[in-house]
């Protein structure tokens, strides 16, 4: 095939005659439109990658900041105040036997615990353990903890009442202030690798169930027709759970072991 007619066939058929092989030509065209769809998909992909980022960024859950451990204390003032007048109300208290507690009225019980239930519930809403603590095991434990503590107040709440009306002082004041002193010492110990932010909810977040709780107990006292008002049993409150729980708050904030950097 002489050259003549090898360009005259390459330009009728697309091939192209390299010596005795045969290699097709690229359409043009088609060249075109593969790198435009490959752009295309490009684009599509930087698109959905923006937008998981977006996504991801939007569901990731935000630090725990100083502003909510700001809101902490006024938390706590609100719970004292609400339980103290809710405490004053003609509630059967129970009646002290040989020293000891006796028997509870049902309807006391109940109201006890839905106090208690609702201040563990607000202070984990104000500190979120889980946004607090790098640890999930540190996480269980502030749980059981403030759990616990909430038990404690409640039976010393109990032990309160049962001195309604029978003319005798309570005791026991040192053993009622160990109970926020103690319960946000081994908070803020909790927290002590995750900044002095995060030691300073652990243990404010104690004192959302211990306070209001110390104060339903005095209130609970004085609506025995004992002549206390609210101002006495806030005073009260103040001596036995809101000071011993600064003295613990103030102690966690001053811990300047090296841990990580605070937020």
């Amino acid at each position: 095939m002489t050259t003549r007619s090898a360009n005259h066939l390459q330009l009728v058929t697309g091939t192209e005659f390299a010596g005795n092989s045969v290699s097709a030509q690229p359409d043009p065209a088609q060249t075109e439109d593969d790198r435009a769809f490959a752009a295309a998909q490009d684009d599509r992909f930087r698109d959905l990658l923006a937008r998981a980022e977006q996504l991801d960024a939007a569901t990731a859950p935000r630090p725990v900041t100083g502003t909510r451990a700001g809101l902490v204390v006024p938390l706590i003032l609100g719970l004292t105040v609400l339980l103290a007048l809710l405490g004053d109300q003609p509630w059967q208290l129970p009646q002290r036997v040989g020293g000891a507690v006796g028997a509870v009225p049902q309807s006391l019980v109940t109201f006890l615990l839905i106090c208690g239930a609702l201040c563990v519930w607000a202070a984990g809403r104000a500190v979120r353990p889980e946004r607090t603590f790098d640890s999930a095991g540190a996480v269980r434990v502030w749980w059981l903890l403030v759990i616990g503590a909430m038990v404690v107040s409640l039976t010393s709440a109990l032990s309160l009442t049962s001195y309604a009306g029978t003319g005798e002082r309570p005791g026991g004041l040192a053993v009622r202030c160990l109970v926020p002193l103690v319960a946000a010492l081994l908070a803020g110990a909790l927290a002590h690798a995750d900044g002095r932010g995060a030691r300073i909810r652990a243990a404010l977040g104690t004192g959302v169930v211990t306070v209001p709780m110390t104060a339903l107990g005095w209130s609970l006292l004085a609506s025995s027709g004992a002549p206390a008002g609210l101002g006495d049993v806030l005073g009260m409150t103040l001596l036995s759970g809101a000071v011993p729980l600064a003295l613990a708050v103030a102690f966690v904030a001053a811990d300047h072991r090296r841990g990580r950097t605070p937020r």
